[in-house]
């Protein structure tokens, strides 16, 4: 009985402390739990208590080099991703001519000044005889140097030692032939009009000329940067109803400005017939041609006539057809960066002296930029600040020289993008352009035998050479060009995922798995690595307890020993 009772009594031994976990051994099972249930393929035979570890280490290179050709897929899918997102194909819909703007049509005559006023042959040899040079009035000599400049010449430096020219642009204009002796008739659908009011005065690269169908300077240019000592151009007429990136507005007015065509064929263009008189014509300043220059361009683009355009000879009769070639941009690439679509729209890239992005306008302004930066001056057509000085006869070779060198830098920075930080100008094309497609044809112009039929001109052209143009637009629609996603985010995350998934047999649960073992379950796991104050407290009560019982059952011995 006593015997019972001890052992009931009897001391319990405290329960052991929990020793310090091993990491580097929980880690390890860790991995090898990982590799064994990853649906990554090949991972499973990295562990394994069975394998040789030749064969462990033959998978290990395996898979390495799976990983490594899968990445290298993936960068050049990347590459391309970034590179090469756009596409630019044909619409699926044909565009109505009425929906674009007719061109706008530039004539510049070769014909440069009356000879009444300033004959440029007689002038140009009395100055190179130094004995009759004296002869010359102050006059004479101002307007030849301001002639010179829109003369055929390479040795214009040879003649002056002219610096500045302030004055060249109202010279030209005071010699400019007048509006009324080169237009005869002017036709615009099958109605007559006014050639006074449908062509004004435009100041371009090669002198004074007259536009049709141009936008007004305050609709093109920024008059608060620009000078205000002369127009570039004489129009007036709004365009409230247009723009480059909307088009003409719904509801719009048939006879609104810019002018629009409403169907193919010559009696929907322009007919233009022009003359020129026979005691102004100057073959030394024309470079021995006569007639006019003409240039088909869009209606907000700033008129340059020295490199682009085509000529129409006297007694010719010229014939353009003309076919719309336009290029929009779908909205789904409107949020890439300007250089990954290789496109500007009117808003993201800003002009000084434009108020309208184009491709043209900015070369020019650019040009303009470069051309005072190198020689101290622009030349009498490009736009300008106030106080920038005007080129003269002597600075000539300078800003020829200054737009060589903006064409050689421009391909130096296409060939090589490390220099693309030099790149002042940034003139990309005009996410919405519009261009103009010609097909010329040319024949002799008889017009002496069509003026017994037209008695009302027969005054007019006394004494002149005629010629005949007709712009037309060649079909009613076309077929607009449309810049679209190529290559967007869910084809690169869909290529990147056949890749993984032909190369590693991976998907979006093998990233999760990944992130489990990596992430949660070692949080999980670790988390239990010291008990808490709640798992310390029981033991120290069950250690009292051993204590108290202890106590009684030394007491009961005493007791019973007595």
């Amino acid at each position: 009985m006593y015997a019972a009772r001890a052992k009931k009594f009897q001391l319990k031994p405290a329960p052991p402390v929990q020793p310090d976990r091993n990491y580097l051994q929980e880690s390890k099972q860790l991995v090898e739990e990982f590799c064994e249930n990853s649906s990554i393929h090949g991972v499973k035979y990295f562990v394994g208590s069975k394998r040789a570890l030749i064969e462990k280490v033959w998978w290990v290179a395996v898979f390495l080099l799976s990983l490594y050709g899968c990445g290298r897929l993936i960068y050049f899918v990347y590459q391309k991703w970034d590179n090469e997102p756009v596409i630019v194909t044909f619409a699926q819909k044909p565009t109505p001519v009425f929906q674009v703007p007719f061109p706008a049509v530039t004539i510049c005559p070769e014909t440069k000044a009356k000879s009444s006023e300033f004959n440029f042959t007689r002038i140009f040899h009395l100055h190179l005889n130094p004995e009759t040079r004296k002869t010359l009035s102050f006059s004479q000599t101002r307007q030849l140097q301001a002639m010179l400049q829109i003369c055929e010449f390479s040795f214009n430096d040879q003649l002056f030692n002219q610096t500045y020219d302030d004055d060249c642009v109202a010279i030209l204009n005071n010699l400019s032939i007048p509006q009324m002796e080169m237009f005869v008739l002017c036709g615009w659908h099958t109605t007559y009009v006014d050639c006074t009011e449908e062509f004004t005065l435009t100041l371009t690269d090669v002198g004074y000329c007259y536009s049709f169908n141009l936008l007004s300077s305050n609709d093109m240019l920024r008059k608060d940067q620009i000078h205000s000592e002369f127009e570039y151009s004489l129009e007036t007429r709004p365009s409230t109803n247009w723009s480059l990136d909307d088009g003409y507005l719904s509801g719009t007015d048939i006879n609104t400005y810019p002018r629009r065509s409403l169907g193919a064929g010559i009696k929907a263009g322009l007919t233009v017939l022009l003359k020129s008189n026979e005691s102004d014509m100057d073959y030394l300043c024309g470079n021995s041609f006569q007639g006019f220059k003409v240039l088909l361009h869009m209606p907000n683009e700033y008129p340059q006539l020295l490199n682009q355009h085509f000529r129409i000879p006297l007694n010719q009769e010229v014939t353009v057809a003309v076919t719309p070639r336009m290029i929009e941009t779908s909205d789904n690439i409107v949020s890439y960066k300007p250089m990954r679509r290789q496109c500007f729209f009117n808003n993201e890239r800003y002009l000084k002296f434009f108020r309208m992005y184009t491709q043209s306008n900015c070369e020019l302004e650019c040009l303009a930029n470069f051309t005072l930066k190198r020689c101290g001056c622009v030349k009498f057509s490009m736009p300008r600040a106030d106080h920038v000085r005007i080129c003269g006869v002597l600075m000539e070779a300078c800003y020829e020289k200054a737009t060589v060198e903006l064409l050689e830098l421009e391909v130096k920075i296409r060939e090589d993008r490390r220099l693309r930080q030099m790149d002042e100008c940034q003139c990309l094309p005009a996410c919405t352009a519009l261009q103009y497609n010609t097909e010329i044809s040319q024949a002799s112009f008889e017009w002496q035998r069509l003026l017994p039929l037209i008695p009302m001109i027969q005054k007019t052209v006394q004494g002149t050479q005629l010629s005949h143009l007709q712009v037309f637009l060649k079909d009613s629609q076309f077929i607009p060009i449309r810049r679209n996603e190529l290559f967007g985010l869910t084809d690169f995350l869909a290529n990147c995922g056949g890749l993984l998934g032909l190369f590693m047999g991976v998907s979006i649960l093998s990233f999760v798995e990944i992130f489990y073992y990596c992430v949660i379950k070692p949080a999980l796991l670790w988390s239990t690595v010291k008990p808490s104050r709640k798992e310390s407290e029981p033991i120290k009560a069950i250690s009292w307890s051993y204590e108290s019982d202890a106590m009684h059952f030394r007491k009961f011995n005493l007791q019973h020993s007595n």
